[in-house]
């Protein structure tokens, strides 16, 4: 059966350029990157030159670049690494932010729901784009406290600008880099603490350094310019997808339809059916789609995103989201329309 991917924004595949990168590595690079031999040195010496390399694109300095495994890890350490100075102030977050955000401020004193901006708050924690509805959000602007950008979703899809934060988290696997590599960026001078110890990463994140991944990634950055003028030019296939199946069926709503959100991201919501078993039903017909968040997908819970936006627990169990990859072809765009109308 012939396949169409529909869900870019849970993960993409990576360039190819990045895959021979990572392969290249684990043959040649292998080394323990803080080992003083020579093969250990070989490794740091390309474990750099990517760091400085994808510093460049972000215009920051290499030293306030830290790898991590994953957007995840690198949200809990730069949040539990700010608790000690700042966790006992108040703090001011997007609602719809994903939960690796939302648990670890679980352990601060006061957290308030964007955009209730409490007085003497110390830190804003804002999703540059959700990843549920695509929806793009500016940074407040709060200039006495800790600016946190959440870039995983926006990253390879739109332009993200650093000027307006202190801090800010990004994915590498989904923008044509591998899983296993992604990047916690922090202004020199903020009040941050490490909380995994170990002499890797400038004594900020314990653990060897995956640098096959790594290496994928910065190559995969290489190709970021290309890939966020691919996405750009979803954005009318993405407008028409929405026209065909809101025409088709007034039970369909588009959440974020009129917002400034990602070209490549739309979140239906298809009132009185099941999401879950729309979703499965897709995934039969060939499409692999989502109910929300990757993190949310097989869960009967809710997902959080849509309920803070006003819509109901009934509403939010109904909604599916459909995020192309840069080369979607609007054949199976037609396809997938063609599928909604026999599958509902």
């Amino acid at each position: 059966m012939l396949r169409h991917y529909f869900d870019a924004n849970a993960s993409a595949p990576p360039h190819p350029e990045a895959v021979e990168a990572v392969r290249r590595a684990l043959s040649e690079d292998w080394g323990n990157p803080t080992s003083t031999h020579r093969e250990g040195q070989r490794a740091r010496y390309h474990l750099e030159e990517a760091r400085r390399e994808i510093a460049a694109t972000l215009d920051v300095a290499a030293g306030e670049l830290v790898f991590c495994a994953s957007a995840t890890e690198a949200l809990h350490l730069l949040i539990r690494g700010l608790q000690a100075a700042l966790g006992d102030r108040a703090a001011a977050v997007f609602p719809g932010e994903h939960s690796a955000c939302l648990n670890p401020l679980q352990d601060w004193s006061r957290v308030a729901w964007l955009p209730d901006l409490p007085i003497g708050c110390a830190t804003v924690v804002q999703m540059a784009a959700n990843n549920e509805t695509g929806i793009l959000y500016p940074m407040p602007a709060v200039l006495s406290a800790v600016r946190i950008k959440d870039c995983a979703q926006a990253w390879g899809k739109v332009p993200v600008d650093l000027a307006d934060c202190d801090a800010a988290v990004f994915s590498g696997h989904k923008m044509g880099g591998p899983r296993g590599a992604a990047l916690l960026w922090m202004r020199s001078g903020l009040p941050w603490e490490a909380v995994m110890e170990g002499p890797q990463e400038r004594r900020r994140r314990g653990g060897t350094e995956d640098l096959p991944a790594i290496l994928g990634l910065a190559v995969a950055v290489r190709h970021l310019t290309e890939r966020q003028a691919m996405n750009a030019s979803l954005g009318p296939l993405r407008d028409a997808f929405e026209r065909e199946i809101t025409a088709w069926n007034q039970d369909i709503e588009i959440i974020g339809q009129g917002a400034l959100r990602l070209p490549n991201t739309s979140c239906v919501l298809i009132r009185g059916r099941n999401g879950e078993a729309m979703q499965a039903s897709l995934d039969l017909a060939g499409f692999a789609v989502s109910t929300g968040s990757a993190c949310h997908s097989g869960s009967v819970k809710p997902s959080h995103a849509i309920t803070t936006l006003g819509y109901a627990l009934d509403d939010a169990r109904s909604v599916l989201r459909f995020s192309m990859l840069p080369d979607t072809q609007p054949s199976e765009v037609e396809a997938l329309v063609a599928a909604i109308k026999r599958l509902t």
